[in-house]
């Protein structure tokens, strides 16, 4: 799921959406339920969304590719505004430079985009990232460890960002995501909406803290290449998923599912 570079608020039709903002807002609100209680001991509500292949793939290896249509990125757009964080890892902001924002459904310059986040254990985000451009008002969290780059952070903070230390990491140095979401909770973030890549995508899955699965498939076959959604892992167990909705856009099919058993929601 990758942000266009081609796109401006307020004139959909350049990239020639034809679905309605009533279809994906109905949609998004059929997709998420907030009013639940979060996960586990959650305090906050975690949506894992990603676009894939038909052979389950969503990216190639240090290479942009665009999966998502012109339709359900709108939508996609509508499901960010929904959300008051959006998280990425730090290879997604190295490949794509995305924006990280609802720009297709309100102006750039309107309340209401979500906080960028992103999860960068040893503060390797560039200088000239685009999310630097953003308003003062939402720029970037980076998330990192206690291992950073003392002088980068220092680079990052001057231009705008701001710099969320986690102290607890994993064996491979990465902040654990119970932590990252306990801080981001502190600071106000209620409702998360994680985009990928795949390691965070697996690490998310492995914690077993993801409240909703929204995943948009594609007609494309990426092959042996790409980089899988899920990849195999013993550290992701079987999750149960109670499917709350699906719905074609374009060419595209989202699937929205909630990841317990708590609900008698079924596919409508």
């Amino acid at each position: 799921m990758i942000d266009s570079d081609n796109s401006t608020a307020g004139d959909n039709s350049r990239i020639g959406i034809n679905t309605s903002d009533q279809e994906a807002r109905s949609f998004v609100s059929r997709a998420l339920d907030f009013s639940r209680q979060p996960t586990k001991s959650n305090s906050l509500y975690v949506t894992l969304t990603f676009a894939q292949s038909l052979d389950g793939k969503i990216a190639l290896p240090n290479q942009r590719l665009h999966l998502s249509g012109p339709q359900s990125m709108q939508m996609t757009h509508w499901m960010r505004a929904s959300h008051d964080g959006i998280l990425v890892g730090i290879g997604t902001v190295l490949t794509d430079d995305p924006r990280l924002n609802a720009r297709l459904v309100l102006p750039i310059d309107q309340p209401g985009h979500p906080r960028p986040i992103v999860l960068d254990p040893r503060l390797r985000f560039p200088t000239d990232a685009r999310l630097l451009q953003n308003n003062r008002d939402n720029m970037p969290w980076i998330v990192t460890g206690p291992q950073h780059d003392r002088y980068r952070r220092a680079e990052l903070e001057a231009l705008g960002a701001h710099v969320v230390v986690v102290d607890l990491c994993d064996d491979m140095g990465r902040p654990r995501v119970s932590d990252v979401l306990k801080e981001l909770a502190q600071r106000g973030i209620r409702h998360l909406m994680v985009e990928g890549g795949a390691q965070i995508i697996q690490a998310f899955l492995e914690s077993q803290l993801v409240d909703s699965l929204v995943v948009t498939i594609a007609p494309a076959l990426v092959g042996s290449r790409g980089v899988p959604a899920v990849p195999a892992s013993d550290g992701i167990q079987a999750l149960k998923i109670v499917p709350r909705a699906y719905e074609q856009f374009g060419v595209d099919v989202v699937l929205a599912a909630d990841t317990d058993t708590d609900t008698d929601q079924r596919m409508r």
